[in-house]
C-alpha cells in the first residue's frame, strides 16, 4: 500500500548545470485525465519515509555497483534530493534499463526511475520528468585501429547499442539499411560485443563511453561525438504530480546551495 506524506512546497525555478559534452487505479470509469495535484501538497510513496529508486546499475559514472556499493553522480544526487525532502533514499536491486519506465507507470515498485533517462516526447507520454539534471550527447565508439571515423563509414557493418536507449533510437533513425543494428541488455555486453568483433561500432551516451573506456576498455576509443543535445531527467509517475514538484524544489535548493557544482566536480571534474 502506498502511504501519503505531507509536504509544504516552496517552488523555485532552477537552471541546472550542463556536464561537459565530450543517459493507480480507482473505482468507477477509466479516464485518461492527468492526476490533479492535491491542494495540501501531499504525494504518495511506495514506502513511507523513503524515496525508492529504480535504476540500471551498469551506467557509470551515473549509477554503478562497486564491490556491492551503489555509487555515481545520480546516486549522490538522489541521496541529496531525498535528504532535502526529509526522506531516506533507497536504491532497489538493478533493473534492465527498458523495464524501469514501465515499472514507474505500473506503480508499486519504485517512486522514481533514473539511469540517464533522456527527456523525450515519447517518454513524456508515459511519465513525468523532473527539471533536467544534466546535458549529454551520443557518440560512436570503435576498437583502436578501426578505419571507422563516423557514421558514413559504417555501411555494411553491425552496430551495437543498449536496448531502450536513445543511442539505439539514434542508430535506427540515422543509419541506413546497409547496417545491422544489434541491441544488448547492458553496456558491458555492448562493449564485450565490440571487443569480440560481433559489432564494428557502438553508439551510446558520451559520458558513459568515456568512463567505460577509462576504467575497463582502453582498447576502445570515441571517434565521433554526435551533438544530440539531450537532457537527463528523473522519471516520476504522472499519478504523483506533487512528488515531481517536491523533487524539482529539492533540485532547485541543491543548485542554490552549491551541491550540484560539488557533484559535477566530483564525478566529471567540472563545475557549473
Amino acid at each position: 500500500m502506498k502511504m501519503k506524506k505531507l509536504l509544504f512546497l516552496a517552488m523555485a525555478a532552477a537552471s541546472l548545470c550542463a556536464l561537459p559534452l565530450m543517459a493507480s487505479c480507482s473505482g468507477g470509469a477509466e479516464t485518461d485525465t492527468p492526476a490533479e495535484p492535491a491542494a495540501d501538497g501531499s504525494y504518495t510513496l511506495v514506502e513511507d519515509g523513503k524515496l525508492t529508486v529504480a535504476a540500471s546499475l551498469d551506467f557509470p559514472p551515473f549509477e554503478n555497483l562497486n564491490n556491492g556499493t551503489v555509487e555515481g553522480f545520480e546516486v549522490d544526487l538522489m541521496n541529496a534530493i531525498a535528504e532535502k525532502m526529509g526522506l531516506e533514499c533507497n536504491y532497489l536491486p538493478t533493473m534492465k534499463f527498458d523495464t524501469i519506465i514501465p515499472a514507474i507507470v505500473a506503480g508499486g515498485t519504485a517512486d522514481v526511475g533514473v539511469s540517464g533517462f533522456t527527456i523525450t516526447p515519447q517518454r513524456e507520454e508515459e511519465v513525468d520528468f523532473s527539471t533536467p539534471i544534466c546535458d549529454t550527447n551520443q557518440c560512436i565508439v570503435v576498437l583502436n585501429g578501426s578505419d571507422i571515423t563516423d557514421e558514413s563509414m559504417m555501411a555494411g557493418k553491425r552496430i551495437g547499442a543498449e536496448t531502450g536507449t536513445t543511442g539505439l533510437d539514434w542508430a535506427k533513425e540515422n543509419l541506413t539499411d546497409d547496417q545491422e543494428i544489434v541491441a544488448f541488455d547492458e553496456y558491458p555486453a555492448v562493449f564485450a560485443a565490440l571487443q569480440s568483433g560481433q559489432v564494428a561500432a557502438v553508439v551510446l551516451d558520451k559520458p558513459v563511453a568515456d568512463y567505460y573506456i577509462k576504467v575497463a576498455y582502453s582498447d576502445c576509443q570515441v571517434v565521433k561525438e554526435i551533438p544530440t543535445g539531450e537532457q537527463y531527467g528523473i522519471a516520476i509517475s504522472k499519478d504523483n504530480p506533487n512528488l515531481t514538484a517536491a523533487i524539482d524544489d529539492a533540485i532547485a535548493q541543491l543548485e542554490a546551495d552549491g551541491t550540484i557544482d560539488e557533484l559535477n566536480q566530483k564525478w566529471f571534474g567540472t563545475n557549473a
